[in-house]
């Protein structure tokens, strides 16, 4: 198979998938997750013992507790499988925010010996002074103006804007169109 056709097949399969996700695979869920249906699907278990001899009902509610128990395995392996790569997603965003600390926190560090040299040039200035009162020369030397702490974060001052973090989230992370469609009935707690 040619490199164009793998590629033609995954982009039709990709829609496929994505087609799925928003508008079939949705409602299975949130039919089989409607407590209401839980129970009733329990209960059906009442009738196939008390009506055993009644084979039209007894086949009828067998079917449809298989149809069921194969519908659940399979949402709950697609959701583990989603949930598997969003954590992996969130690991790779977590490693690289740590990543970036730890450069801010040696460029702090850095900063940290820098004023303390600052402070030695201060003392060598106080000394100059105390020549200066015995009569010797003077001579004052120029600093360099120091960098601020935001500034030295790898993503400077965009780093603490208050919106940051859920900016990249959205721009970071892989949004799955089913997950999506699910989230949208469930709103976050305050």
């Amino acid at each position: 198979m040619s490199k164009s056709h793998k590629s033609g097949f995954y982009t039709a399969f990709k829609s496929i998938n994505e087609f799925l996700d928003k508008y079939i695979l949705p409602w299975p869920v949130r039919y089989l997750t409607f407590r209401l249906v839980i129970l009733l699907t329990i209960f059906l278990l009442v009738p196939l013992i008390l009506f055993a001899s009644n084979s039209v009902l007894v086949l009828m509610a067998n079917s449809y507790l298989n149809v069921m128990s194969v519908a659940v395995s399979s949402i709950v392996l697609l959701y583990s499988t989603n949930s598997d790569a969003n954590q992996k997603q969130i690991a790779k965003l977590q490693e690289k925010r740590a990543s970036e600390d730890h450069t801010h926190v040696t460029e702090m560090h850095s900063l940290v010996l820098k004023s303390i040299e600052n402070q030695r040039v201060e003392i060598e200035e106080l000394k100059q002074m105390l020549s200066l009162l015995t009569n010797q020369p003077y001579e004052e030397k120029v600093r360099g103006r120091e960098k601020g702490l935001r500034a030295l974060h790898p993503r400077g001052e965009n780093r603490f804007k208050v919106n940051e973090l859920d900016d990249r989230w959205k721009s970071g992370l892989h949004h799955n169109t089913l997950v999506n469609q699910i989230n949208q009935d469930y709103q976050p707690d305050e």
